[in-house]
């Protein structure tokens, strides 16, 4: 074997072997909704996903998903997971190992491993996820939805997961689609967006607000309930004010139409 088969056979084994770790994603989950943990990788043969929840304490980590031989494998699945968990298995092949969790709850919060191995590497990202109370609203009323784009020029706004409402992109205007130019008055340096509330079947429902960077992408699940009892016509108020993460130790109380905080 000469020199130059040598070095090439060594870079083989380099490029099976790299692993590539990015920084934390941070994803804000609304409590009793549904949310999207974002992982992608280098899509190829052979692919073995697996979803853990990761304690940095004691090390412990339990299994939230998982999926090779072409089909998911939840024989091991935590039972506190048990339900909630689906992959979007028609885009696995073009590299999307993100993890949709529903009826989200305080256990849910914290950190979770994406792990993701094919023939030709293996990958790994990491995603922080918080729980937020609902918002509510009102037909007739202005609502804020928050969000923290921390100096980042590149954010899209979405609804119910897959409709785009606006999307900023640095040197570039703020681009309104058409269906919700009567219902966007206003979005922030920060990236916080001021709705009009028309009702409950046009704007209740899960709002997603992501912010692209160079190295992954930060997420922010906001659910808005609309109240029953409309604003008077001919008043003006903004209503809705987030209610903030929702730490462990809260207690939360359900009463027959709202969320309380203790």
């Amino acid at each position: 074997m000469t020199a130059l088969n040598r070095v090439q056979v060594h870079k083989a084994v380099f490029l099976m072997l790299v692993v590539l770790v990015q920084g934390d994603t941070q994803v804000g989950c609304v409590f009793g909704g549904s949310c999207v943990l974002p992982c992608r990788f280098q899509p190829n043969s052979d692919t073995i996903l697996h979803w853990n929840k990761i304690f940095k304490t004691d090390r412990k980590k339990l299994e939230v998903h998982s999926y090779y031989d072409d089909q998911d494998q939840l024989g091991y699945q935590d039972p506190l997971y048990k339900g909630r968990t689906s992959l979007f298995h028609d885009q696995i092949s073009g590299g999307n190992a993100s993890l949709r969790l529903a009826r989200v709850n305080l256990q849910d919060q914290g950190r979770y491993l994406c792990y993701a191995s094919t023939s030709l590497n293996s990958q790994e990202a990491f995603v922080t996820l918080t729980v937020r109370a609902p918002m509510q609203s009102a037909p007739g009323s202005e609502v804020l939805l928050p969000c923290d784009a921390s100096g980042l020029d590149d954010i899209t706004w979405t609804f119910n997961h897959h409709q785009t409402i606006l999307r900023r992109q640095a040197g570039q205007e703020v681009v309104v689609e058409t269906e919700w130019q009567q219902h966007v008055r206003d979005l922030s340096e920060s990236g916080s967006l001021l709705l009009y509330v028309t009702s409950s079947a046009q704007s209740e429902g899960t709002y997603r607000c992501t912010l692209r960077y160079a190295d992954g992408e930060d997420v922010t699940h906001i659910e808005l309930k609309i109240l029953e009892d409309p604003v008077e016509e001919g008043s003006s108020s903004t209503v809705g004010i987030i209610l903030g993460v929702v730490d462990p130790v809260i207690i939360l109380i359900i009463a027959i139409n709202s969320l309380y905080i203790i």
